[in-house]
């Protein structure tokens, strides 16, 4: 019964993961890099590695329309205006371990 249920969670844990992989890449990547590697515009910090809480309060500041650092509050509100909840936690665990995985 434990190895059911442990099999389960990680099933659980890959697709999330890989749903936040597929929304970076659709909806990301073009601005942050393959691996949010990259200053959006040159002028944005690089995202890799940040604390996925961190991403998840952006985003939503973003979506409400209460944020705009570098200018970029009309283009990542376009963006995160699409994503639910549940997406801004998968993508932002997905960023999250872009950071541990250049270290």
């Amino acid at each position: 019964m434990k190895r059911v249920v442990f099999t389960s969670v990680l099933l659980i844990s890959s697709l999330i993961a890989s749903q936040g992989e597929e929304i970076f890449k659709k909806r990301c990547s073009v601005c942050h890099g393959k691996n949010a590697q990259k200053s959006s515009l040159g002028v944005s910090k690089v995202i890799a590695g940040w604390k996925s809480d961190k991403i998840i309060e952006k985003l939503k500041a973003y979506k409400s329309g209460k944020f705009d650092q570098y200018g970029f509050g009309n283009m990542m509100r376009n963006r995160a205006t699409k994503l639910t909840e549940k997406q801004m936690k998968s993508v932002a665990e997905y960023i999250e371990s872009l950071g541990k995985a250049q270290r």
